[in-house]
């Protein structure tokens, strides 16, 4: 038994030592680059404005991140070309399918904004909130929160700077993103 591991042991290090060091340097540097690009993209996304005409450019670049990883998880899961069981296969399948739904949940509201356009909404009874996510240096966001004409209640978030001003006044007419809940400029 100890001598059937030992050689099979031998047969993957010889697999990963003949020739991996070329395949090895190939996969690091479409890694690093793969990397770049999303520090990039989150970089972009963390500088972009919370309200304003480029609202939309921040959203896009969380769907970015978020697809290049899940792209980059199937394609990791395709590439292993190793012979696997039937269940391990179906974990497999399954961790493709999840990928897939998770990046179709996170483009779903961009892309009904991007189609649907801004709405124009004059809010009244607007409330000014912050909320601390769980997540650490960038985590304290700002909501703005009012009655539109149909009397239903709409949650838009807001940057400080739009907290502090908006703060004691009862209404404001807005053009928003009504899935992403974003505003596009103030009227």
């Amino acid at each position: 038994m100890k001598i059937q591991f030992r050689l099979y042991l031998n047969k993957i290090e010889a697999k990963f030592y003949n020739g991996g060091d070329k395949l090895k340097r190939k996969i690091q540097t479409y890694e690093i680059v793969l990397y770049i690009f999303v520090l990039a993209v989150v970089l972009v996304g963390l500088l972009m404005p919370k309200t304003g005409p480029l609202v939309m450019i921040d959203e896009i670049c969380d769907i970015l991140a978020v697809w290049t990883v899940c792209i980059y998880v199937i394609v990791r899961i395709i590439q292993s070309r190793e012979q696997f069981q039937g269940s391990v296969k179906a974990v497999r399948m399954l961790v493709i399918a999840v990928c897939v739904v998770i990046g179709v949940l996170f483009a779903r509201s961009t892309a009904l904004d991007l189609v649907s356009g801004p709405e124009t909404a004059l809010l009244t009874d607007i409330q000014v909130s912050s909320s601390q996510a769980h997540t650490g240096i960038f985590s304290l966001h700002y909501y703005l929160t009012g009655t539109d004409s149909q009397g239903e209640r709409v949650r838009l978030e807001i940057s400080g700077d739009d907290y502090t001003r908006l703060s004691g006044s009862s209404n404001v007419t807005v053009e928003y993103y009504r899935h992403t809940g974003r505003i596009a400029r103030y009227l």
